[in-house]
């Protein structure tokens, strides 16, 4: 099986690190000469295609005229994850809980590299994968992230703070604003969906149940939004 990646920017990272690149597919005019010497460099295959090549395989999108087909994304196992966080003094996840619109997931991702999130956790099942809309939405983030998939979130929780990890949970509800919260621990931040918020089964695991002070007439935000907006204070904390 194939995915794909499109656009300038996802094509730098992914070539950046270029694990799992099958082919190279760009436009018979493309002339970008910066990124076609990045592609000779790495010596991976390259295509000259039309556009209705480039459309088969990712649909009509601004793909800026070069499309990358790589292998599948190589989710990990949770344990795994793990392995992969004991290195970290202060390891971040991040659980997303039933994330369905590819914009925002990639959004999360772009968010989460820029403040070095340390891995993600997602279910197997009523969660949107990588796909080429959330390669291309993070930038090519999704190449220098570590996800693991799971079958149930709340058994992942108790895995988890069996491991030594804390739960902070969001909830407009909530009497303690995110930014009162020491991040300095092993963390597990959980974002809800975009229709549902977070289950109350993973409410009543959490340890720090929070929300973002708010003004103004809006009652809640972006999953992507809220998301940058505790990465953003998780990394500063983590840094005091």
């Amino acid at each position: 099986m194939s995915r794909f990646t499109y656009g300038k920017n996802s094509a730098y990272n992914a070539l950046e690190n270029k694990d799992g690149i099958k082919s190279i597919y760009v436009l018979n005019n493309f002339s970008d000469e910066r990124l076609l010497n990045v592609i000779k460099s790495k010596r991976v295959k390259l295509n000259f295609v039309n556009e209705n090549e480039l459309i088969k395989k990712v649909g009509r999108v601004n793909h800026q005229g070069i499309v990358i087909e790589k292998e599948d994304f190589p989710y990990l196992t949770l344990d795994e994850l793990l392995d992969y966080c004991e290195s970290k003094t202060y390891p971040t996840i991040v659980m997303l809980d039933q994330i369905e619109d590819p914009h925002n997931f990639g959004a999360i991702l772009r968010s989460g590299d820029a403040f070095e999130i340390d891995g993600y956790i997602i279910l197997s099942r009523r969660q949107v994968k990588v796909t080429e809309t959330v390669s291309h939405c993070s930038t090519g983030a999704d190449e220098y992230s570590k996800i693991a998939m799971v079958n149930n979130l709340s058994r992942a929780i108790d895995i988890l703070k069996e491991r030594g990890y804390w739960v902070v949970a969001s909830d407009g509800y909530a009497k303690m604003s995110f930014k009162d919260v020491d991040y300095k621990m092993k963390t597990v931040l959980i974002v809800g969906s975009e229709g549902y918020g977070i289950s109350k089964l993973l409410l009543d695991k959490s340890d720090f149940i929070t929300k973002i002070p708010m003004g103004g007439h809006v009652t809640s935000l972006n999953a992507s939004v809220a998301s940058s907006l505790y990465f953003q204070a998780i990394y500063e904390s983590k840094r005091k």
